[in-house]
C-alpha cells in the first residue's frame, strides 16, 4: 500500500515538533536540576550539615527534578497513553512506599538529624530509656555506647516521636544543696551565698548562685542553695565545705 505524502509530512512535522519541545524540556530540566542541587547544598552547608548528608540530599533533589522532566518528555510522546503510564507509576510507587514505609521514615528522619543536628557524634544523649555517647549517625540508625559498654542502635524515626535529652549541649548544670540554720538566726541572702561560693573552684559565676527559704519547722530554717557547675560531684563537695565554713552553726547536705 503506497504511503500518502501528506500523511508522512504531517507525521514528520508532528514528531519534529514533539522532539523540539522534548529537547527544550530536557535542557531546562538539566539546568534547573543543577541549580536546585547547588542551592540545596549551599543551604545545607550554611547550616553546617555533615558533608555526606549535603552531597546525598543535593543529589536526591537533582534526581527529583530530572524525574519530573523525564515524565514531561514521556507526556509529549505518549499523549493519551501518558495517563495510563502515570497511573501505573503512581500505583507502583504507592505499593513500594507502603512496603518500605518504616525504612523510608527512618531515612528521612536520618536526613533531618544530619541537617538539623540536634546532637553530634560524641554527645551524650538520653532517648527511649537509654543513655550513652553517640558514636555514629547514618541515614537509617544512630549508634550509641552506654556507660557500661553496651551498643545501642536507635532507629532514626525514634527521634521524630520521642523526647531526646542532650546532656552535652550545655557545659554547666544546676546543683542543689540544703542548708539548715536555727530558726532564730538572721535570714541569709543570695549575696551571702554568692560570697561564700565565689572562690570555690568548679562553680560557675553565671548563672549566679541563689538561696531560697523553703520551710521553717522544728526550730530550723531550711534553705535550698542552687549553683551551676560542669562537674557536679566535685563542685558539690567543695560547695558543702565552703558553706560549712561560712555557716558553722548550720547543717549542710547535698
Amino acid at each position: 500500500m503506497p504511503l500518502d505524502p501528506a500523511v508522512v509530512r504531517e507525521n514528520l512535522l508532528d514528531y519534529g515538533a514533539r522532539t523540539f519541545w522534548a529537547l527544550v524540556i530536557a535542557a531546562v530540566t538539566l539546568l534547573v536540576a543543577r541549580a536546585i542541587r547547588g542551592a540545596t547544598m549551599r543551604t545545607l552547608a550554611r547550616h553546617r550539615a555533615y558533608g555526606n548528608a549535603t552531597i546525598l540530599i543535593g543529589n536526591v533533589a537533582q534526581i527529583a527534578v530530572i524525574t519530573i522532566g523525564a515524565l514531561g518528555i514521556v507526556a509529549i510522546y505518549t499523549r493519551d497513553a501518558f495517563g495510563w503510564i502515570l497511573g501505573s507509576f503512581s500505583a507502583v510507587a504507592i505499593v513500594i512506599g507502603l512496603s518500605l514505609q518504616d525504612i523510608l521514615k527512618n531515612f528521612f528522619a536520618g536526613a533531618w538529624v544530619l541537617v538539623e543536628r540536634p546532637f553530634n557524634i560524641g554527645d551524650v544523649i538520653e532517648v527511649s530509656g537509654f543513655s550513652g555517647t553517640v558514636e555514629d549517625i547514618s541515614f537509617r540508625t544512630t549508634q550509641m555506647r552506654t556507660d557500661d559498654g553496651r551498643q545501642v542502635i536507635v532507629p532514626n524515626g525514634t527521634f521524630m516521636t520521642s523526647a531526646v535529652v542532650n546532656t552535652t549541649r550545655f557545659p554547666t548544670r544546676r546543683v542543689d544543696a540544703w542548708l539548715a540554720l536555727p530558726a532564730d538566726a538572721p535570714a541569709i541572702t543570695a549575696d551571702e551565698i554568692r560570697a561564700s561560693l565565689a572562690k570555690t573552684d568548679g562553680i560557675s559565676p553565671e548563672p549566679p548562685a541563689r538561696a531560697e527559704l523553703r520551710s521553717v519547722q522544728d526550730g530550723k530554717a531550711q534553705y535550698l542553695v542552687s549553683f551551676w557547675a560542669a562537674d557536679r560531684e566535685t563542685a558539690l563537695a567543695k560547695a558543702l565545705a565552703a558553706l560549712r565554713a561560712r555557716f558553722p552553726q548550720g547543717e549542710v547536705h547535698g
